[in-house]
């Protein structure tokens, strides 16, 4: 659901590039918030896409380490680099919400820097959020039957991928 927001807002964020891009070309004024959604955009789709990208060992790790051990080592190796995964995800999100209630509460905090009529907040809500998303699927990662990391050496899924392809095309001869 987060990533389908994500695809969302981020075509959004392409129609708004191209809106001031056009305005600005052409010399007619345009409504600056477009700046501020493109900005804020950056933020919300990194944290509301970043539990996605875990879920389906999309993000980038590679498997050097995990590659080189046998299969019982690689399956605790792997629980224990999702567990301190989690554990780090759960600390950011301790700090990061105490970062959003400071701004929550204060009600002078506003966006200086791109817009003086958003509050501070609206910016730092994503941080625990997305923190705290992300270690919940790191921690499944922990406690699932199948591992995070698979043992292919290369970057995980797409060399996986790369094998089966090479596998399957060797097969049809």
């Amino acid at each position: 659901m987060l990533m389908a927001l994500t695809a969302v807002y981020i075509g959004l964020m392409m129609i708004g590039i191209v809106y001031i891009t056009l305005f600005r070309t052409f010399g007619w004024s345009y409504f600056g918030g477009v700046h501020t959604f493109i900005e804020y955009g950056f933020i919300y789709c990194l944290f509301m896409g970043s539990p996605w990208l875990i879920r389906n060992r999309s993000h980038i790790y590679i498997e050097l380490l995990t590659a080189a051990v046998s299969d019982r080592i690689r399956d605790g190796l792997s629980r224990l680099i999702a567990l301190i995964c989690c554990v780090f995800c759960l600390a950011w999100t301790w700090y990061t919400w105490g970062l959003f209630a400071e701004h929550w509460g204060d009600v002078m905090a506003f966006d200086e820097l791109r817009d003086q009529e958003i509050r501070r907040w609206i910016t730092t809500i994503a941080f625990p959020i997305g923190f705290l998303l992300m270690a919940i699927e790191f921690g499944r990662f922990v406690v699932v039957a199948e591992p995070m990391h698979i043992g292919e050496a290369g970057v995980a899924s797409d060399r996986a991928e790369l094998e089966e392809t090479k596998r399957a095309l060797g097969e049809d001869r």
